[in-house]
């Protein structure tokens, strides 16, 4: 894999230069009060040849919030951002914008529609490696290919594990991972103010399927990463087996498209 177009999320300001040593430049910060299920920063502190993440639905104060920091955030080199009111307040800025309303870059046509306006997409981790081969080699710009991290399968702006942990007398925990005894999954549910995001907890691992695709055709191989070490990340893409194949082989019972007999 191309070291110089891995973008990492950073979970320590102190995790930078480890990361440079071993040949990854390109990091993601989730924006303090405007993310959700990854670690948070404030903008002072984030450097500013960063990318910027805003993944949490905003409301009308969290767009206003965002309207009154604008200026500072053009100083930064882009903005991963789901919520649709964070493009028409930057659409006519310079600062590079990627589109990542993950579970909906499952087509051609709707990652084309946003590479027309954005300078990347995000494919969606959720289809198969023919579906993703198709987009790829189909798409009008390169796009982000998010290759290593738990599948974030919801979130919600209510305080999930505090309201069940008050309503059964226990003990308030920020991070919990849920066993779900009917289909024997686990996930992994993190709570912020800003709400609660649940995660699959067993890793999705892409990176050896990603070097079948057309390197041009990507503009960054993304890494979400929840909880390993900086030598765990190195050893996993030097082809270290870990995690599971996801949706590479098998299609998704959530989506209906093109790609369906139905």
């Amino acid at each position: 894999m191309n070291l110089s177009k891995v973008l990492i999320n950073i979970n320590s300001l102190g995790d930078l230069e480890e990361y440079k040593k071993i040949g990854i430049t390109n990091f993601l910060f989730a924006l303090k009060d405007y993310s959700i299920g990854y670690q948070e920063f404030d903008l002072e502190d984030i450097p500013k040849d960063s990318y910027i993440l805003i993944n949490r639905v905003l409301d009308t104060k969290g767009i206003d919030g965002i309207k009154a920091i604008k200026d500072k955030l053009l100083e930064y080199k882009g903005i991963i951002f789901e919520d649709l009111g964070i493009y028409n307040i930057f659409k006519d800025s310079d600062i590079e914008l990627i589109w990542a309303q993950a579970h909906f870059g499952t087509n051609t046509e709707s990652i084309n529609y946003w590479l027309s306006k954005c300078e990347s997409a995000l494919l969606s981790n959720e289809i198969t490696k023919e579906e993703i081969t198709d987009i790829v080699n189909n798409a009008i710009k390169p796009v982000v290919f998010n290759v290593l991290g738990k599948n974030m399968i919801m979130y919600s702006r209510r305080t999930l594990l505090t309201n069940f942990n008050k309503y059964n007398n226990l003990d308030e925990v920020n991070d919990v991972v849920l066993d779900e005894t009917h289909t024997n999954n686990k996930f992994y549910a993190h709570e912020t103010s800003n709400g609660t995001a649940v995660f699959n907890n067993e890793y999705f691992n892409y990176i050896d399927f990603s070097k079948s695709l057309d390197d041009s055709k990507i503009k960054y191989y993304l890494i979400y990463n929840l909880d390993l070490s900086i030598d765990e990340i190195k050893n996993i893409i030097d082809g270290q087996p870990f995690g599971n194949d996801g949706f590479l082989n098998k299609k998704t019972v959530y989506r209906m498209s093109e790609y369906t007999d139905r």
